[in-house]
C-alpha cells in the first residue's frame, strides 16, 4: 500500500490558525450528527433521474432536497441555531450543521446562487427560485470560502433586493461564523474573512446514513481543493494539460445541466475533482468505474439513453483517478467511516 501521509501535512498552508470555540471533529463524527430519525430533514427519496449523467439516477453528492423544502420561501421568523465544528485534519475547515434541510437552504441557498449558478451568478436574488430554477440552492451539500461568503454579504447589503438585507437564517449563520473568528466586521462596516480565510461546508441531515456520508465525502474533496495548494495545483494542471477540448466540453455540459456556472474555471476544476474522486453511480458505464465494483449500484446498460455521455464521463473518471491517486497529496485522502472512500480506494 501507499505510505500514509501524516494528518498534520494534509492541507498544510500559511496561517493555519484554529477557530475559537469550535469543537474538533472527524468527518465520521460530523456525519453521525447529521443522521435524522424522521423524514423532515431528509433529502428527496429519489435523485433527479438522468441529471448530468444521462442514466438511471441513484444517489449522488449533490442530490436535490425534498420537494417540500424546494417550495419554501426564505424565512424571516426566529433564526435557527447553527453549530460550527472544525475538521480535525485542518483548522481552516469549518463544518456547519443546521437543524433542518430547510434552515440550511435558507442560510446557504442565496450565497450558493450568487457564487455558482449558471444564470444568476453574481446576482443577489430576493428569493430562491422554486423547483429546478433554484439550481445549486436546492442541493444537499454546500461549500465556499469565507471570503466568498463575505463578498455575497457585502453585495447583499449594497443592493438590498426587496429592501432587505440578510434573512434570519443568513444572519444566524453569520453570527455563528463571527463567534468562531471566521468572519469579522471591518472599520467601514463591511464583512471580511479572517486572515486565514476559512472554508465552509454543510450537508443536509438525512435518515439515509449512506447518503449523508457520500455527500460529506464529496464536500470534503472540495475542502482539500481549497486548503491544499499542492492538490489544487495538481488538479488545475491536469485540466490544462491532460483533458482534451472535447472532454472539457462534455464536462462543462454536465455542469450546465446541473445549473453550475460552467464559465467559472475554478468552479469547473473544483467540481471536476470532487465528482471524479467520489461519484460511484452517475458515471458507472459497466466497467466498475474507477475502482471497486459493487459500490453504490450502477446505471445499467450504457448503450441506452445518454449512454455515450456516461461512457465519456466514466472514462474521464478513470483517467483522473489514475493521474491523482499516486500523487503525494492523495497519499491519505479523506474518508467518512469504513465505506465512504474515494473511488480508487
Amino acid at each position: 500500500g501507499r505510505p500514509a501521509r501524516s494528518r498534520a501535512a494534509m492541507g498544510k498552508d500559511k496561517g493555519g490558525g484554529g477557530s475559537r470555540g469550535a469543537p474538533v471533529v472527524t468527518l465520521e463524527q460530523f456525519a453521525d450528527s447529521l443522521i435524522t430519525t424522521g423524514s423532515s430533514s431528509s433529502s428527496a427519496s429519489g435523485a433527479k433521474s438522468g441529471r448530468g449523467g444521462g442514466g438511471g439516477g441513484g444517489r449522488h453528492a449533490h442530490k436535490p432536497l425534498a420537494k417540500g423544502v424546494e417550495s419554501l420561501t426564505l424565512r424571516d421568523d426566529v433564526a435557527p441555531a447553527v453549530e460550527v465544528s472544525r475538521w480535525d485534519r485542518n483548522p481552516r475547515v469549518l463544518l456547519l450543521r443546521f437543524p433542518s434541510a430547510a434552515a440550511q437552504r435558507d442560510a446557504m441557498g442565496r450565497p450558493s446562487i450568487f457564487l455558482e449558478d449558471a444564470e444568476l451568478h453574481g446576482t443577489v436574488v430576493e428569493r430562491i427560485p422554486s423547483g429546478q430554477r433554484g439550481g445549486v440552492a436546492n442541493y444537499s451539500g454546500h461549500n465556499m470560502r469565507a471570503s466568498d461568503l463575505a463578498r455575497f454579504l457585502n453585495t447583499l447589503r449594497a443592493t438590498r433586493p426587496g429592501g432587505a438585507a440578510e434573512t434570519a437564517a443568513e444572519a444566524a449563520m453569520v453570527t455563528a461564523l463571527k463567534n468562531v473568528g471566521a468572519l469579522v466586521t471591518t472599520k467601514d462596516g463591511s464583512v471580511a474573512s479572517a486572515r486565514d480565510d476559512h472554508v465552509l461546508a454543510a450537508v443536509a441531515g438525512s435518515s439515509d446514513r449512506n447518503e449523508v456520508r457520500d455527500a460529506l465525502l464529496h464536500e470534503a474533496m472540495h475542502m482539500v481543493f481549497y486548503v491544499d495548494a499542492e492538490y489544487e495545483r495538481l488538479c488545475r494542471d491536469y485540466w490544462d494539460t491532460a483533458v482534451s477540448d472535447s472532454d472539457k466540453d462534455a464536462w462543462r455540459a454536465f455542469l450546465t445541466e446541473l445549473r453550475y456556472n460552467a464559465d467559472d474555471e475554478t468552479l469547473v476544476v473544483n467540481e471536476l475533482q470532487a465528482y471524479m474522486a467520489t461519484e460511484r453511480v452517475m458515471f458507472d458505464d459497466g466497467c466498475n468505474g474507477a475502482g471497486k465494483s459493487g459500490k453504490g449500484g450502477g446505471v445499467g446498460n450504457p448503450k441506452g439513453k445518454g449512454g455515450e455521455k456516461i461512457e465519456t464521463l466514466a472514462r474521464m473518471q478513470r483517467e483522473f483517478a489514475a493521474h491523482v491517486s499516486t500523487h503525494a497529496s492523495m497519499a491519505d485522502p479523506p474518508s467518512v467511516g469504513a465505506n465512504a472512500k474515494v473511488v480508487w480506494m
